[in-house]
């Protein structure tokens, strides 16, 4: 008798979550999952930090553990300030690692913490694969705009790029906007100083030479600007410059809302009915402005989906990358992400010199 067929197992599809990563750990953190098992069904997600810790905040804020919350004992936490690779080395039991070594034994589909970013680029370098044909992993920076999200690549993994390095960037973030945002030909951009081709560093015209000949959509260079009118659906660009990028856009937010909300106040003495229509716009900008809507930047180039959040990620910023992070899984991005780059022939590593 032939042996009736055993199905295959069901897909991982496990958040691992860093409880001791950001300026507001464990608390945020723990809340914030708690938050995402209440709105996303069916999501499951593992704790991973202090046990002792981690156990005191879940009963503190009422929860406890069951088949969707389940919590990993970490002995060790990253701390924002330390070096990363070194701090990685003197502690091999903390929490950033062992999110990374979840996905990588299985246990998890995804990972998702709000530390140290350059430990989280670290932790996942040394624990996961790359995808073939990658050389340096990016963050992925989703950007609103005019005309929807743009995202903006590099934002802080890799502060030395070479021209294979942005190279592979854009072909991951445009695999990714297709897969993930539902843009059918993503326009491609460089962040440069100027739109003319003879404008920018060696770095940036080298790539231009590249992406001109790759494949993509590629429309030239982008100005700082115009990234924010939505040119662009990618811009490309080093770490170092990406991490300026955004760390002066969110100051600049910041400051122009504290700005409005003043002048909102003034406004309301004399004027309460035209103060509360303009408070109802200002809630909704806000709202499609704020990190905490986005909850994480992808980190592309590794098998397994990796979310980096803002270091003061708030319980809803937490929640919002969980839920990510589970529509990620839900969606195989990672496998369509990888077709996408072995379809565009990106060079393989060690091809070419770094």
């Amino acid at each position: 008798m032939t042996a009736p067929p055993t199905s295959s197992p069901a897909p991982c599809r496990r958040i691992a979550v860093d409880a001791m990563g950001g300026d507001h750990a464990p608390r945020a953190v723990v809340e914030g999952v708690l938050l995402a098992l209440d709105r996303v069904p069916g999501v499951e997600v593992t704790l991973v930090g202090n046990q002792d810790v981690v156990s005191a905040t879940l009963r503190d804020l009422g929860g406890s553990l069951s088949p969707r919350l389940a919590l990993v004992h970490a002995s060790q936490t990253l701390e924002m300030a330390e070096n990363p690779v070194a701090g990685l080395r003197a502690k091999p039991d903390s929490s950033i690692s062992r999110v990374m070594v979840e996905v990588h034994e299985g246990r998890a589909a995804a990972a998702f913490s709000a530390g140290n970013t350059g430990g989280a680029v670290a932790a996942a370098t040394l624990h996961l694969d790359r995808i073939r044909g990658v050389k340096r992993p990016g963050i992925a920076i989703p950007l609103p705009t005019l005309k929807g999200t743009c995202l903006l690549i590099d934002g802080g993994a890799n502060l030395n790029c070479k021209p294979v390095h942005l190279f592979h960037y854009a072909h991951m973030a445009a695999a990714y906007a297709q897969a993930v945002l539902g843009v059918a030909e993503p326009r491609v951009a460089i962040l440069n100083i100027g739109e003319e081709e003879q404008k920018g560093t060696s770095l940036v015209k080298q790539t231009a030479g590249m992406l001109r000949e790759s494949g993509l959509r590629y429309v030239g260079n982008v100005e700082g600007h115009a990234v924010f009118q939505g040119a662009a659906d990618v811009v490309v660009c080093d770490g170092f410059v990406g991490n300026i990028v955004l760390k002066t856009v969110e100051g600049l937010a910041e400051s122009m809302f504290t700005l409005i909300g003043g002048a909102v106040k003034e406004v309301s003495r004399n004027q309460p009915s035209a103060a509360g229509a303009l408070r109802e716009v200002l809630s909704g900008l806000k709202a499609r402005t704020d990190y905490a809507s986005y909850g994480g930047a992808p980190l592309l180039g590794f098998e397994g989906v990796v979310l980096i959040g803002h270091g003061r990620s708030s319980p809803e910023a937490v929640a919002s990358a969980v839920r990510v992070a589970s529509e990620l899984v839900h969606q195989d991005a990672n496998r369509r992400i990888r077709e996408a780059v072995r379809a565009q022939r990106i060079p393989v590593a060690g091809a070419e010199p770094e």
